[in-house]
């Protein structure tokens, strides 16, 4: 598979709110660095920072506690052309080079197996097929250990459990979102959520929303009367991490 979005959609994005986008994932080099290079041109002329590409991170001030904090935010892959999170002590050094300039730090992931069958978070590396995707839970612990306030994973296309470590909190995977053609939707596939996360201005967890949605095929993310995404939240969180 190669994945190519049309340009004339990202103001979308813009219009949704959205101030940063993450690159770094296993189809953000599909089309070479030239290519990779004019997704971030698109996105910053359109006010939105790219970041997980190397020696990309994204810096926004926001107000919040009656002054402007800085928020970081880091993304992390298995691949060379972004920060690698299958090398973590090179990880550490990233993560706590940023931290001092930061209020909070978000960091994020794309990592693991995927699949309707990748709901549950195991213990130790993952793989899918040859390709090493991960000590996802190591990773996101080292990542709070050198100064992450909250850890935010993607890639496995399902929701997974989340995790408190260190008063710290783990998502370990949103699941898919806002997907443009190609993508298997059915079961829990098309279960997700929108992650609204509440952080004090030092960086401390307050809160978090996570409403229930559903995407299926040929349709926009939608609200899920049903509440299915929450249920396996909450179904896998008690599994993995009672």
């Amino acid at each position: 598979y190669a994945f190519a979005t049309p340009t004339w959609l990202a103001p979308r994005l813009r219009d949704a709110g959205f101030t940063a986008v993450n690159l770094a994932n296993n189809h953000a080099n599909d089309y070479g660095t030239d290519a990779r290079l004019a997704t971030e041109a698109a996105l910053r002329r359109l006010g939105i920072m790219p970041y997980g590409p190397l020696e990309e991170v994204a810096l926004i001030p926001v107000w919040r506690d009656n002054r402007f904090m800085l928020v970081g935010l880091v993304g992390f892959t298995t691949y060379s052309h972004s920060y690698n999170l299958l090398h973590l002590s090179r990880a550490a050094l990233v993560i706590d080079s940023i931290r001092p300039l930061v209020d909070a730090l978000v960091v994020t992931f794309h990592g693991g197996k995927e699949g309707a069958d990748a709901v549950r978070t195991p213990l130790g590396p993952e793989v899918l097929g040859r390709e090493k995707r991960g000590d996802l839970r190591r990773f996101a612990r080292v990542a709070i250990d050198h100064g992450a306030d909250a850890v935010v994973g993607h890639g496995p296309h399902v929701l997974r459990g989340v995790e408190f470590y260190r008063g710290r909190p783990i998502f370990y995977s949103l699941g898919n979102f806002l997907t443009w053609r190609g993508f298997n939707l059915q079961g829990p596939l098309g279960l997700t959520t929108a992650l609204q996360l509440d952080l004090g201005g030092d960086g401390r967890f307050l809160g978090a929303r996570m409403p229930a949605l559903i995407q299926r095929p040929g349709e926009p993310t939608g609200p899920d009367s049903s509440g299915a995404a929450i249920a396996l939240l909450r179904r896998v969180t008690r599994l993995d991490f009672p």
